[in-house]
Formats: C-alpha cells, structure tokens, sequence
C-alpha cells in the first residue's frame, strides 16, 4: 500500500509512513480501508501543517527574510534620498531638463517607483510591526519592548532635528557656520537611521510569529524587489545622461557628483541584498 501512501503530502509521510505501512500490514485491507486512506490524503493535503520543526523553520526563515529586506530598504532609502537632490536648485534643473525631457522624465520615473517600494514596505510590514508589539506587550517581553521604545525614541528626535533644519535661519550658530550645522545634522540622521533599523530589526527578530501572521509578506516583498530594480535600473540612465548632456547639474548645489555616484551604489547594494532575503523566504516546500 506504499503506492496509496504517496498521496499524503511529503511532510506527513517523512513523519507517519513507516508507522501507517506496520499497522496496514497487520490488518486486512478492504475497499473500505483504501476508501479512508484516500480521504485521508485529501484531508492531509489541505489541512496538514508538518512538523513542528518544520514549521518553525518556515517562520524563522520568513522572519529573517522579512528583516533583511527593511534593512536593505534602509540603504536603498538612503541612496534614492541621495538622487532626489539632482533638482537643486530647481531652476538649474529646469533649464536642463527643457533642453532634455528625457531628465525629468526619469527622475519622476525614480521618485515614483521609490515611492511604490516605500508604501508596499509601509502596507506589509506595518501590521507585522504591530503583531510583533501586541505580543510583545501582552508576553511583557522586555527584550522586545525596549527596542520598540528605542524605536519611537528615533523618530521622535528625527522629527525634532528635520524640523530644527528646516528653521535653520532663525538659529544664530546656523547662519555663522552653515556646513557645520548640516554636517551635524547629517550625523544625528546617520546615528538614529543606524539605531533605529537595528530596532525595528530586533523587535521582529524577537517575536515568536504564527505561521498564519507571515503568510502574505512575500507579495509585498516581491513588490519593493521590483522596484528597486527598476529605481536603480532608471537611476543609472539618468546618471549617465546627466554626465553627457547636463554635467552642471553636479555642480550646481553644495555637493558633486560622487554623491549621487554613492547614492546609485547603495540603491544596487540594497537591491542586491533585498532578492537574496526573497530567495531566502521562497520555500518550495512551504
């Protein structure tokens, strides 16, 4: 009765065969039995979960997954920041993009695909955020509330040094040393992007998830791999007809082209570590 057996999915039969074929062996087979085995087959292919183990190793991987892909948004992030300041100061840009359509055209075309990759993160992880804090509050799990308390903690003081930025004129040491003020700025931001990613990673990392809870992350996760690698794709064109046809455009603003040259790397390495944490979370046996 081997051959009947093979209608059970592989999870059950790695666990139940060897039992399943003593006991058919030590009773008569009938119609009857055969008619239970097969039901029970289509029972177990749409209800069984596996083993236990295996279960928790489709989490585990689903969770890490899941926590690679934020941090490499977080370098992507950072480098498509980088390209949006091509357009400063917006009449120089404007100038170039009315002799060259083609620059505006794909610098909208990487704001908007960025945009795509940032609300597709915002719409899948968000409730997987507030699955790993319900649960970290109702457990009282010290080890994941305070990094989710550091977390706020982050934005909190990013909101408080973007809005001390945007009113810079109104600040005395601003005005008398402007380069100093942003390169302050600049390091605040690094510090708490850093501290808060590593937060946000620890409070997912430390959440025992169902498999239930894990079940649609990979559709938003193939969404944000797609359009990274069209931003990047977009970016690199840009890149390159900017340095053939508008060269100024590096060097009209208080930074040169090595950064926006920086800001495509990281979008790359981002994209790069993003499709590896998708290949980690696409299980064939899943």
């Amino acid at each position: 009765m081997r051959w009947l057996l093979r209608l059970y999915p592989r999870a059950w039969r790695d666990r139940y065969e060897e039992e399943m074929l003593a006991v058919l062996e030590d009773h008569k087979v009938t119609l009857s039995t055969i008619f239970d085995l097969v039901i029970g087959a289509i029972d177990a292919n749409l209800h069984y979960v596996g083993l236990t183990d295996e279960v928790m190793n489709v989490v585990n991987r689903l969770r890490s997954s899941m926590v690679m892909t934020f941090c490499a948004f977080m370098l992507f992030g950072v480098g498509w920041s980088m390209l949006q300041r091509l357009t400063d100061p917006m009449n120089t840009f404007q100038a170039a993009a009315h002799a060259h359509p083609e620059l505006s055209i794909l610098h909208s075309s990487v704001f908007v695909v960025g945009c795509l990759a940032f609300s597709a993160l915002f719409i899948g992880g968000l409730p997987v955020f507030w699955i790993s804090v319900k649960k970290a509050f109702r457990k009282r799990q010290r080890n994941a509330l305070i990094p989710f308390w550091l977390s706020i903690s982050c934005l909190v003081l990013f909101a408080l040094a973007t809005g001390t930025l945007a009113d810079w004129h109104h600040i005395a040491y601003a005005e008398s040393h402007p380069f100093s003020f942003i390169i302050g700025y600049l390091m605040v931001f690094s510090i708490l992007l850093i501290v808060g990613t590593i937060s946000v990673s620890l409070v997912i990392a430390r959440t025992e998830f169902e498999l239930s809870d894990l079940r649609f992350v990979l559709i938003p996760e193939i969404v944000i791999l797609f359009s990274m690698i069209a931003a990047v794709v977009l970016s690199t064109i840009l890149i390159v007809l900017v340095t053939v046809h508008a060269p100024q455009l590096f060097h009209s603003q208080d930074v040169s082209s090595p950064m926006f040259m920086t800001g495509v790397v990281l979008m790359t390495f981002g994209t790069i570590i993003t499709a590896m944490a998708l290949r980690r979370g696409t299980l064939q046996r899943i």
